[in-house]
């Protein structure tokens, strides 16, 4: 069992805040391009040439996970291995593996470690201003498509399946800024919780005077 879990989406709330320090007490999943600033334990890219672009650039330190559907086509890269399955099944569109992006995946594959508590930060689903992308990586290589902001219903329903799936002793964080206002599909859940970025900090640094 692993204590904590923490993973990394690409919103733009979670800009300015050091996740450096969260290596040093939990087990770090990102998703997609954060691998060009930070080097995350475990990555998940369901995009595949996302996935390319990082097989070439990541380290072997970093375990990169990717669909199964791709995961063939990486073969001579040892570090790039198959996405966990989703731990139930559903007979929505929203529940088909093929309609689920990295964030939701990466809730997947941290269940799989049987966390104390899983920290979700920069999950923002809506944009921080209205009708701009709310992505960190927008306009970059692999985002120059995304021209308005991705409907977040999919990601809502996804996490909140994984939320009730998950052991009622595993917590959920959700870190965002203080105006953030959590899915009613999120809330529902008794091991859900909201923290500010002000209060995971002070966390993180209870966590770091510990070592």
């Amino acid at each position: 069992m692993t204590k904590y879990v923490s993973i990394i989406g690409n919103g733009e709330s979670r800009r300015g805040f050091d996740i450096s320090p969260l290596k040093s007490f939990s087990t770090v999943i990102g998703c997609n391009a954060i691998y060009r600033d930070f080097v995350t334990e475990y990555l998940v890219c369901v995009d595949r040439h996302m996935c390319q672009q990082s097989a070439n650039a990541v380290g072997k330190g970093t375990t990169i996970l990717t669909r199964e559907r791709w995961s063939a086509q990486f073969a001579s890269w040892p570090n790039v291995k198959k996405l966990p399955d989703l731990p139930y099944a559903g007979d929505k569109r929203e529940d088909d593996p093929f309609h689920w992006g990295a964030g939701p995946y990466a809730g997947v594959l941290g269940l799989t470690f049987k966390p104390k508590a899983i920290f979700m930060l920069g999950f923002d689903l809506h944009p921080l201003v209205k009708d701009k992308v709310n992505n960190m990586y927008t306009g970059s290589q692999g985002y120059t498509y995304i021209k308005s902001p991705v409907d977040p219903r999919y990601w809502i329903y996804q996490f909140h399946k994984l939320m009730g799936y998950s052991d009622p002793d595993t917590r959920w964080i959700v870190v965002n800024h203080d105006r953030w206002e959590m899915p009613k599909e999120w809330s529902q859940h008794s091991n859900v919780f909201q923290e500010t970025y002000d209060g995971m900090a002070r966390f993180i640094n209870k966590q770091l005077a510990k070592k």
